[in-house]
């Protein structure tokens, strides 16, 4: 039987156990509370970041184009682009070097496009090339819209952040950051450097490629992409209002190289189409790059040597999609493609991809691989046996 002391000490006890977890939990609560405004905060100062240099301040962008320019371009690189396209152009593949695969080929009465792909024999990541040809688009607004990164995050809603970070004043080279956001998957950095030449009747060419940076260290909350080798050129169809941008391009996002071929084959044409949409209405805008120190209002004229080597006069290969479609509008039997038929081809290639990789992700086993496999044969059933050719870069890149 407990004493009437004992009742109280056993209340004051209850008492004060009661109070010490109410403290408990409002520690954790307001703890919880402070680590979401931090976050919101966070995430709202990177959105609200200057997109490019041009809304910094004057004295910001004199002490940044008076730096030294940590990393170039050349005109070596220029020239090693240029001859992978000559070599794919004149049918030239070396007998040291993989087969191109035809992957894609799509066509809509505006625009066209085809790939190719093949894997190098050292393992790395996929080398593509492709070609789209715009009907009714000049070559400055193709290169304009490339360029413009600012029009291209109200579009491409990957695309959640980037920022100039040096512009060499000498070489024209630029060097930028961006963050990209796909579902499922962990941001991906990438840290660019980028330069543009301009050649003979209107024609322009970039070659991209990663880079370190002192004004951009790796950020744990994303995966740095150090594998980016890219180029591409942009000129004229011969006899008729038509562009050409024909893209080199090599990225190892950390993707499984199938699974990567795979949404890619899925995915890309609604990324085109949605891509040709976004142009024709930045053709209703104004372009104001060449009013700001970047990449286009420093461009150099190609090399004498290389005008010469490769003259842009040559006849350039039209896709048989384009040359097809061609003869389709003439009989006004093209027929365009739904929006939302695009969009959801899009955005289930993307999904896919983000399964795939959350089922693979820091796993070797081979089941979960075999797992994932079959998730994508279930969702995305093969196409017909045609593919992509995309493209190597060689030489110096």
């Amino acid at each position: 039987m407990k004493t009437g002391q004992e009742w109280v000490s056993d209340a004051h006890l209850q008492i004060w156990t009661t109070w010490v977890l109410v403290a408990a939990l409002l520690f954790l609560v307001g703890f919880g509370f402070w680590v979401l405004v931090i976050r919101t905060v966070r995430r709202r100062r990177r959105r609200r970041s200057p997109a490019v240099i041009s809304s910094s301040s004057s004295s910001e962008k004199q002490a940044l184009h008076a730096s030294a320019c940590s990393v170039q371009i050349t005109d070596e690189e220029l020239y090693n682009f240029l001859e992978v396209l000559r070599k794919e152009e004149d049918f030239d593949n070396g007998d040291d070097e993989p087969q191109w695969e035809n992957t894609v080929e799509k066509k809509s009465h505006i625009v066209a496009y085809s790939a190719k792909r093949r894997d190098p024999k050292d393992g790395g990541a996929t080398e593509y090339l492709s070609s789209t040809v715009f009907e009714n688009c000049s070559t400055r607004l193709l290169r304009d819209f490339y360029m413009d990164s600012d029009f291209r995050a109200e579009w491409d809603k990957t695309l959640v952040q980037h920022r100039q970070l040096q512009v060499c004043q000498i070489t024209g080279t630029e060097v930028g950051l961006m963050i990209k956001k796909f579902p499922m998957m962990i941001a991906r950095e990438y840290v660019l450097a980028w330069r543009i030449w301009e050649g003979d009747e209107q024609s322009y060419y970039c070659v991209l490629k990663a880079c370190e940076h002192p004004d951009a260290p790796r950020q744990p909350q994303y995966k740095r992409v150090d594998k980016y080798v890219s180029g591409w050129r942009i000129r004229k169809v011969p006899g008729r209002d038509a562009s050409e941008v024909k893209m080199v391009h090599q990225e190892d996002m950390g993707v499984q190289r199938e699974m990567a071929k795979m949404v890619f084959r899925r995915g890309i044409w609604s990324f085109v189409q949605k891509m040709d949409m976004h142009l024709r209405r930045y053709a209703n805008q104004c372009s104001h790059l060449d009013e700001a120190v970047n990449a286009v209002s420093l461009a150099h004229k190609v090399p004498m040597k290389m005008r010469e080597t490769f003259p842009v006069s040559e006849d350039i290969h039209v896709p048989e999609a384009t040359i097809q479609q061609q003869s389709k509008m003439q009989r006004s039997s093209s027929e365009p493609v739904s929006k939302s038929d695009s969009k959801r081809n899009l955005v289930r290639g993307l999904l896919v991809l983000g399964g795939a990789m959350f089922l693979t992700h820091g796993s070797a086993s081979l089941g979960a691989k075999l797992a994932a496999v079959c998730i994508v044969n279930r969702v995305i059933r093969p196409h017909d046996s045609s593919t992509n050719i995309f493209h190597r870069i060689v030489g110096r890149f």
